[in-house]
């Protein structure tokens, strides 16, 4: 099991991360087997140079969007190993600016066409995906630089300076629970209740904690913002009736509590969790994959629930 999958939008850095190591190394492969004389990192500098001509580190910074020391760094390594030169501007003979050496020359024709062959290849690898990667960071640096995560991470904790606290069942919970679930399925349901419903949320310690299942509920200060419950079914347990407060959607309260549902079914070694949801439900959608659920064909060829078009299985035996 890929631990950092299971951290989900937590681990964005690490897994970029990691896919740039494992790109890094594959194409360092590549060039050492072409004799390429060219690490993977001086790539940006080097192409923007080989595209541009001469540059300062300063416009260098500017035009690859890193930091002015980022770029010195690099400068220092790319000169060390004998493929750029310091020489005046011809604009400005006070400034310096960063040449290609006949090394660098030479390199640059060599590796063209096995430029080609890797980003012709890179591109299939792309086509195969369901989703556009680079539209998808582009969109997410855009998202970034209109609001930084510094600025959302630490704005949310100044206005939230209470601790979110997890806690199972207890009878004074019993109306939120109800009280959460109904506002749930009025947003996104009409309020439509099933015959089910009306047992799981106005009974629930007869449909869930008689035969051995769970509540959780989430809380900040006195209010309760969340629940979720875990249904008995064997060697499995259903998740089932998760719900977030409207106000306190999209701060990974839902997560949290997938999470303790999770760890609770562990403890009781459970072979697995399953629930049923529907594809509409795009957060959840995610927030079940990103933990790792997988849609699955329904064992009994159809759900028993009406809004339920996607049966989903997460095996604990493979989270360690």
């Amino acid at each position: 099991m890929d631990y950092l999958k299971t951290l989900g939008s937590l681990s964005l850095g690490s897994r970029t991360k990691r896919l740039s190591d494992l790109l890094m190394q594959q194409v360092e492969a590549i060039y050492q087997q072409q004799g390429i004389d060219l690490h993977p990192s001086f790539f940006p500098l080097f192409m923007l140079i080989a595209k541009q001509g001469p540059v300062s580190v300063t416009q260098a910074a500017t035009r690859l969007a890193v930091s002015h020391p980022a770029i010195s760094k690099i400068t220092k390594k790319m000169i060390q190993a004998g493929l750029l030169s310091k020489q005046s501007s011809p604009d400005d003979q006070r400034v310096s600016v960063l040449a290609f050496t006949d090394k660098a020359t030479a390199i640059s024709q060599q590796a063209e066409p096995i430029w080609q062959q890797i980003q012709w290849h890179v591109e299939q690898i792309m086509a195969q995906q369901q989703h556009p990667l680079l539209a998808a960071i582009e969109e997410f640096e855009h998202h970034l630089q209109q609001l930084s995560l510094t600025q959302r991470v630490l704005g949310e904790l100044q206005s939230t300076p209470k601790e979110l606290v997890l806690e199972q069942w207890q009878s004074q919970y019993k109306a939120d629970f109800t009280r959460l679930n109904l506002a749930w399925l009025e947003q996104y349901f009409n309020g439509e209740l099933t015959d089910i419903d009306q047992q799981a949320l106005f009974s629930p310690e007869q449909y869930y904690l008689a035969t051995g299942g769970y509540i959780f509920f989430a809380r900040i200060g006195s209010q309760v913002v969340g629940t979720l419950a875990l249904k008995e079914a064997g060697q499995q347990m259903e998740v089932s009736k998760m719900a977030v407060e409207p106000e306190f959607q999209g701060r990974g309260i839902g997560r949290q509590l997938m999470l303790k549902a999770i760890n609770k079914a562990k403890q009781l070694n459970k072979a697995g969790l399953y629930l049923e949801t529907n594809s509409g439900l795009a957060n959840a959608m995610t927030l079940y994959q990103h933990l790792g659920f997988q849609c699955r064909p329904h064992p009994e060829g159809q759900s028993r629930y009406p809004r339920a078009d996607r049966y989903m299985t997460l095996d604990l035996g493979a989270i360690t």
